[in-house]
């Protein structure tokens, strides 16, 4: 069976929120990483939140063609859809005046029975992983972390793993240890 995921990330200044999306296999996501830090980049540059400039061209990447760039006025955001050339992934990037910046990758898990195989893989998927050899990372992180959010959640058919933090060096630490867990974990 093939596995999916979506991704998403909100950095600082005018925040940019990519989602990520695949068919293929989770492990993909290699490149967009380096796109988020793209991204990132321009967000850390900025000192001031303020409502997204259309006039302002998005954030190119060599990996990735622009799809679609527009305002949603509802919520004062800008949206920039982007697809990976190589994957297919696509990924969302959303500006905002927020500083919180968050991650999440989210897993298609839809069940086959009612055992709750999914939320169990949920919890074991953050029992340490290949770079993170301790047992409870999640709970490391909980304690010594300046997050905002850090949690994982199984709907009946997907699997979330967000984490939050106003705090750019703490935010890609979680992101680090989030991706190494889902997609490298030691269970």
């Amino acid at each position: 069976m093939r596995s999916a995921a979506i991704c998403s990330m909100l950095f600082a200044r005018t925040s940019a929120l990519a989602v990520p999306r695949w068919t293929r296999s989770a492990r993909r996501l290699q490149g967009s990483p380096a796109f988020a830090a793209t991204l990132a980049k321009g967000a850390a540059e900025s000192k001031t939140l303020s409502v997204p400039d259309l006039s302002v061209p998005p954030v190119a990447h060599a990996a990735y063609e622009m799809i679609t760039d527009e305002m949603v006025d509802e919520y004062g955001v800008r949206a920039t859809l982007y697809k990976h050339t190589k994957s297919g992934a696509e990924v969302l990037s959303v500006q905002a005046a927020d500083e919180n910046k968050v991650f999440g990758i989210t897993f298609r898990t839809p069940p086959k029975d009612s055992t709750g195989v999914p939320h169990i893989l949920e919890h074991s998927v953050l029992c340490g992983s290949k770079k993170y050899k301790s047992k409870e990372p999640f709970v490391e992180l909980l304690k010594g972390s300046l997050q905002t959010f850090l949690n994982a959640f199984t709907y009946p058919d997907r699997t979330c793993y967000p984490v939050a933090s106003c705090n750019l060096k703490d935010f890609y630490n979680l992101v680090n240890v989030y991706l190494d867990a889902v997609l490298h974990p030691r269970a």
